[in-house]
């Protein structure tokens, strides 16, 4: 089955288990015949199952799979089709995987600082006030050395 050679297996073993995923919120749960997703239901499934397993490694993960975008997500599903392996509707078609998310703002950007989110932080720090019950310091009774 695996002759396209630009994808690993592990990519194939993921885009099914993201099929799972995406029939778990996309799929109709009650219908006994097979649940079906449409192209962009299973890209979103794809984009959370990556998130949630590599977190911030997702993009370099999919990466080194040979995943780089959305379209070759759906040359692996529509390979997937050809063996046999995963179903299609006849309004199902490699169109469907456009890129709606590019793979940086999928992967990359939910893990990056927002600009919000920095707090200014004064140069000065705050002192409290002297308790008018605090000891003074007897001067002279610290560190003072004797001369010979």
């Amino acid at each position: 089955m695996l002759t396209d050679k630009r994808f690993s297996p592990a990519a194939y073993d993921f885009i099914r288990r993201s099929l799972d995923q995406s029939l778990r919120k996309f799929g109709k749960n009650e219908d006994p015949k097979p649940s079906h997703v449409r192209g962009h239901q299973l890209l979103e499934g794809f984009r959370a199952l990556a998130l949630q397993e590599f977190g911030p490694l997702a993009k370099t993960v999919l990466n080194e799979w040979g995943i780089e975008n959305c379209a070759q997500v759906g040359d692996i599903v529509f390979q997937l089709v050809q063996y046999g392996v995963l179903g299609k509707s006849e309004t199902d078609r490699p169109e469907d995987f456009q890129e709606i998310w590019t793979f940086t703002e999928a992967f990359v950007l939910p893990f990056q600082p927002s600009k919000n989110s920095f707090t200014k932080r004064t140069a000065f720090r705050k002192i409290a006030p002297v308790s008018p019950n605090r000891r003074k310091r007897k001067s002279g009774s610290s560190s003072s050395t004797k001369k010979s």
